[in-house]
């Protein structure tokens, strides 16, 4: 009869859900039973480890109903987080049925500002909306692009 290894040091056992943009890390160890906040980021993880996503189509679960007429790299006028009652261009980079992944105009390839969005409660309109409907296009705050002077429009 075979032995089962036991792990020489504790775990740590990462929840698949976050918590406040943060995950949740509970230390496993039976001594010290206390939950920790970690950063964890599965596109660097699955960049540094040379892992690739499972295709939408593995989860058999997620009903077509649910998909949407919304196609990567479509551009939207989306609410703008950085200021009330504006907007600004985002591209769609990947869709999950009806939640998008965004990424506003000016950030190039980088990922770090990509944020999902639901396309039954997210503000989404057309490109050309804010000008018929007199709303303000305005770049986020936060777009390391526009302060660098290397922002062209959308």
């Amino acid at each position: 009869m075979q032995e089962e290894e036991q792990p020489s040091a504790p775990t740590a056992v990462m929840s698949h859900y976050p918590t406040n943009g943060k995950e949740e890390e509970v230390n496993t160890d039976p001594d010290s039973m206390e939950v920790e906040e970690a950063e964890f980021n599965w596109e660097e993880f699955m960049e540094e480890t040379g892992a690739n996503a499972a295709p939408h189509t593995t989860f058999k679960h997620v009903e077509v109903s649910l998909q949407s007429s919304f196609q990567p790299g479509m551009k939207l006028e989306v609410a703008n987080k950085s200021g009330p009652d504006s907007y600004w261009v985002a591209t769609i980079i990947t869709t999950c049925g009806q939640l998008l992944l965004l990424r506003y105009s000016g950030y190039g390839e980088d990922r770090k500002a990509d944020f999902w969005c639901d396309v039954m409660t997210a503000e989404l309109h057309p490109v050309g909306w804010c000008t018929r409907n007199g709303k303000t296009l305005m770049p986020p705050e936060d777009n390391i692009y526009l302060r660098k002077g290397l922002f062209f429009a959308p």
